[in-house]
């Protein structure tokens, strides 16, 4: 029988609740969570990302190689791919939460922490990553980190802003449509998380950004 890791994974700043329960495998390395992330949330891969132990003064960096960081300030990078989320994280940190940062302009910092799995969920789990519950939308990918969302938010709600129409535009919005934060679709988000499994993106250890 294959053993899931149970994961909530929070955005955090945002102006509405954004969070992700899931299940994953427990053999699963940082570079497939990273997909996982980004599929489940609804991110791009468009940008670089860390898992760390802190949000400052880290003592653990698990990244993408080299060949993707200008000058990096810090502990030394492990490469995601070669690196066990059970191993790393669960054990290394004897289950403390711990963080993921993607994309270092807006900085979009995601707290990860360890759940308990119920006996359901460990007879039921087929090995393929699973996500459990989730509520609040992704924020558009290059809005300007937190604040910048909060005022995109603003200013497509906002007819007399000087930017409306602008924003509306930007995003691809049509007349009198409304953007919903809080709409999110957990079907669309396991079909998404099934298609990267049986993908060979899976057992890949490529970080091309989109």
């Amino acid at each position: 029988m294959k053993k899931p890791i149970k994961l909530k994974i929070t955005l955090k700043d945002l102006p509405h609740k954004c969070y992700r329960k899931l299940l994953v495998p427990e053999e699963i390395n940082m570079r497939q969570l990273h997909f996982v992330i980004q599929e489940s949330f609804g991110w791009l891969n468009a940008h670089l990302f860390e898992f760390s132990d802190a949000k400052a003064q880290q003592s653990i960096s698990v990244g993408m190689p080299d060949d993707f960081e200008m000058e990096w300030i810090g502990p030394e990078k492990q490469i995601a791919h070669k690196v066990q989320l059970k191993e790393a994280f669960l054990e290394g940190l004897e289950g403390k939460d711990f963080w993921y940062n993607y994309d270092f302009g807006d900085d979009w910092w995601h707290q990860i922490s360890f759940l308990k799995t119920t006996k359901k969920e460990i007879e039921d789990f087929q090995g393929i990553p699973v996500c459990l519950e989730a509520e609040g939308k992704c924020p558009p990918e290059d809005v300007g980190g937190p604040y910048g969302y909060a005022e995109f938010l603003k200013t497509i709600r906002n007819k007399k802003h000087p930017e409306y129409k602008e924003t509306r535009s930007w995003y691809g919005l049509e007349k009198n449509e409304e953007f919903n934060e809080n709409l999110v679709n957990l079907k669309d988000i396991n079909y998404r998380l099934q298609d990267f499994y049986h993908s060979e993106e899976w057992k890949d250890d490529s970080y091309e950004l989109f």
